[in-house]
């Protein structure tokens, strides 16, 4: 059980007299099982923790508090969160398509249904039992992300290799009557959840709005690395088309705002994007909806205002295949307010992934090294090429090698707003 290490003195724990290396072993008879335990109950009026001294002495403290009072005690590391692997085999598992001699940690597949409710990561619920139902209805862990693909049983089964997978929707049917609300996603594979079977998915998905708040359908990704594995075909340009007729014409009789394509759907299909309202509240940016529409409008509000510099810079900006023609759009709105610099961006292919995999977020700095020639004195590159929270890329290089291997400034772009400033920050650096 997690021991506390610190007391706030302005907080409920000090009035009830907790001292540090007390232990909280639960809260109302609910044994303690990680931070969303604490999470909860720090935001509850009124509840009971149970707790052991550092003498050994079990005590129920009852708390009655207001909702924005803190119970206020920090705890060593024991109670945090360790993921939960997955137990499916799924067809298009992008880490079962990794190329070999990476770190260790990339290999690692979760399937944690608590990691969905704190980070947005999509899961499977094959991991979710009567235990873990009722957890997540207790602490009303909502919204969840869900992976679906697919409706049919039988086909789901085939798809994820875990009978568990055929009981989704009579899960999903039970949070959606506890209130839990849900965004959902589906990884579209060429003949096996598309067509008839798509439509069967969204249909029923539909059942259960507004509980199931959205659904995202992304095109599968696939790899160089697929030997052994089972053969899949690309998303191809008349693909997309089909899928993005038949997701629009769907959403559109469902009133809109439900069923969206992925921005990668209309960079195959060679379609224009929908327009920046047509994405509401960008519920699935994370899975690539809206990402290019807002990054468009983070660029246009960032240059409001902005003024006209005449100082000289020539900055490169580092980009996958599919992104090149919209950043290039993007920067011809740029450059009115930098007539002096010279913009150029470099479009890097995948090798080390595979050709076929064209996203910037999966582009390492082993390609950009080999690609990337005579480079000027300032560098963007956007935050997703690396792991979150480092300064490293998937292939363990880190910026800081790669400015020195390029003989460039790296400065990091997580959006639009970070397109203009970089610029900015380059030519304020010239003299």
């Amino acid at each position: 059980m997690p021991k506390i290490v610190k007391v706030d003195e302005n907080g409920v724990a000090a009035e009830l007299g907790f001292e540090t290396g007390d232990e909280i072993i639960g809260f109302d008879g609910h044994p303690y099982e990680d931070v969303l335990d604490y999470i909860f109950y720090d935001e509850a009026e009124k509840f009971t923790i149970n707790a052991r001294t550092k003498d050994g002495e079990l005590v129920d403290c009852e708390v009655e508090k207001l909702p924005e009072e803190h119970i206020g005690v920090e705890f060593d590391d024991e109670g945090q969160l360790v993921p939960i692997h997955c137990r499916n085999k799924c067809v298009f598992c992008f880490v079962d398509q990794l190329p070999k001699g990476m770190r260790d940690t990339l290999y690692v597949k979760d399937d944690d249904y608590r990691l969905s409710f704190v980070s947005g990561n999509y899961v499977t619920l094959t991991n979710v039992f009567d235990k873990e139902m009722e957890r997540i209805l207790r602490l009303h862990l909502s919204p969840l992300y869900i992976s679906v693909h697919c409706f049919d049983k039988k086909r789901k089964v085939e798809m994820i290799a875990n009978p568990e997978g055929a009981k989704l929707f009579e899960k999903m049917n039970v949070l959606a009557a506890h209130g839990i609300f849900m965004h959902t996603q589906i990884v579209l594979c060429k003949g096996i959840n598309d067509g008839e079977i798509l439509a069967e998915t969204l249909t029923e998905l539909s059942k259960l709005r507004p509980q199931v708040a959205s659904v995202a359908i992304v095109p599968v990704g696939l790899t160089g690395h697929r030997k052994g594995l089972k053969e899949l075909s690309q998303i191809d340009r008349e693909t997309a088309r089909e899928v993005i007729a038949q997701v629009e014409k769907f959403d559109k009789e469902q009133g809109g705002g439900f069923a969206y394509c992925s921005d990668e759907f209309y960079l195959k299909a060679e379609l224009p994007l929908p327009s920046f309202e047509r994405y509401g509240d960008f519920s699935q940016i994370e899975n690539g909806v809206g990402l290019i529409r807002a990054f468009e409008k983070e660029v246009e509000e960032s240059l409001k205002g902005l003024k006209v510099t005449d100082k000289k810079a020539e900055i490169a900006f580092v980009t996958g295949q599919s992104f090149k023609g919209e950043l290039k759009k993007c920067l011809d709105k740029v450059q009115p307010y930098f007539p002096s610099c010279t913009f150029r961006v470099v479009d890097i292919v995948n090798n080390f992934f595979g050709t076929s995999i064209t996203v910037a977020g999966l582009v390492t700095a082993t390609d950009i090294i080999a690609q990337a020639k005579n480079m000027p004195a300032y560098t963007v590159i956007p935050s997703t090429m690396l792991r979150e929270f480092t300064h490293t890329f998937l292939d363990g290089i880190s910026v800081e090698e790669l400015e020195k291997r390029l003989n460039t400034k790296i400065l990091i772009s997580a959006g639009g707003a970070d397109l203009v400033r970089a610029a900015k920050e380059a030519t304020d650096q010239c003299r």
